[in-house]
């Protein structure tokens, strides 16, 4: 999912990325193709440079900054959802909500989520609604993890439009030391 949302964010329309739902040994086993063919990747002396670009990246609209983030935990009316497991009992965000990665994904296979009833659910059962339009923001350890948050709000039918990835996440806010916590007794 980090690759996934990277894409996006990047501008890449959300119709021509997809998501393997469990391994690539298991889609190989099912019959799914894969190249084989080695890639050949040209050289910048080998492009014509003045051909104009059929891309254009853009600014990541779902990204919200340390100081972004510092403004909504002292304002109090921004959702804030922590990816982590045991990890957020050691410290976390005041106001998050924790909705651990395990919680999304199948019990049986780490690399498939759960369907869009069960995410549904785990949102739910932790107080989040999904189709409001308060902003909701989304932290984790490192900013890998927090994608899959990303991920599964849209599977639940949420427009990701006022939903931000605070890619310092926990490893940027714990390190600071004038970032307000919860911290254990």
């Amino acid at each position: 999912p980090r690759t996934w949302f990277l894409f996006q964010q990047m501008g890449h329309a959300s119709d021509s990325l997809s998501l393997m739902q469990g391994s690539l040994e298991e889609w190989t086993a099912k019959g799914g193709e894969v190249e084989t063919r080695p890639v050949v990747v040209p050289r910048a002396d080998q492009m014509d440079l003045n051909t104009p670009a059929n891309y254009r990246a853009r600014d990541a609209p779902n990204i919200i900054d340390m100081d972004g983030m510092l403004e909504a935990v002292r304002g109090g009316e921004d959702v804030i959802l922590d990816a982590r497991g045991t990890t957020f009992q050691d410290g976390h965000m005041d106001g998050a909500v924790n909705v651990p990665y395990r919680s999304i994904v199948t019990k049986d296979d780490l690399l498939k989520f759960r369907s869009r009833e069960e995410l549904s659910i785990v949102f739910e059962e932790r107080g989040v609604d999904v189709m409001s339009d308060q902003r909701i923001l989304l932290t984790c350890g490192s900013g890998v993890s927090v994608c899959h948050l990303f991920l599964a709000l849209a599977e639940c039918g949420r427009d990701n439009e006022n939903t931000l990835v605070y890619d310092g996440s926990w490893t940027e806010w714990g390190a600071d030391s004038d970032t307000p916590k919860v911290l254990p007794e």
